[in-house]
């Protein structure tokens, strides 16, 4: 199993170490598929197992803004920790719904500034997306409560 970190997520990147596989459409929701299993520290230190197999859909956008915010780009490894946050509902038994939410969206955004941050506008993307699951996350999160 491999362990991800803020600290390592770079180099793991670029030694293509952390292998997705493009799987759409597996169903209407889903478009990729993780290959192995993966240990992710998450920023309080704790410390998360994405299984092998587990699907995701990298950016959640409407198709007719694909060519301004594609559901795949250098944010993409923030968005499979955000959807697996947002399909386990990490923290919400003990912290309630609207805790883990937000600590999932600016999971998110933590991670998607760490390896999304080359040019301005790449930053203002970061940011978009962000405001975005922050408005409108809220009714997928709370589908199967």
């Amino acid at each position: 199993m491999l362990d991800v970190s803020l600290d390592n997520i770079e180099s793991l990147l670029k030694l293509g170490l952390i292998k997705v596989n493009l799987v759409y459409p597996i169903s209407k929701n889903s478009h990729f598929r993780l290959e192995n299993d993966l240990s992710v520290r998450l920023s309080n230190d704790a410390v998360i197992v994405i299984p092998r197999n587990f699907e995701f859909d990298g950016s959640s956008a409407p198709r007719g803004i694909w060519w301004l915010f594609p559901s795949y780009g250098d944010f993409f490894f923030a968005a499979l920790i955000h959807d697996y946050l947002y399909s386990t509902k990490y923290l919400s038994d003990d912290f309630g719904f609207n805790f883990a939410q937000k600590f999932a969206d600016d999971e998110m955004l933590i991670w998607s500034n760490k390896l999304n941050n080359k040019t301005y506008w790449k930053i203002v993307d970061n940011q978009m997306r962000y405001r975005a699951v922050r408005w409108f996350g809220k009714r997928v999160y709370n589908k199967n409560k």
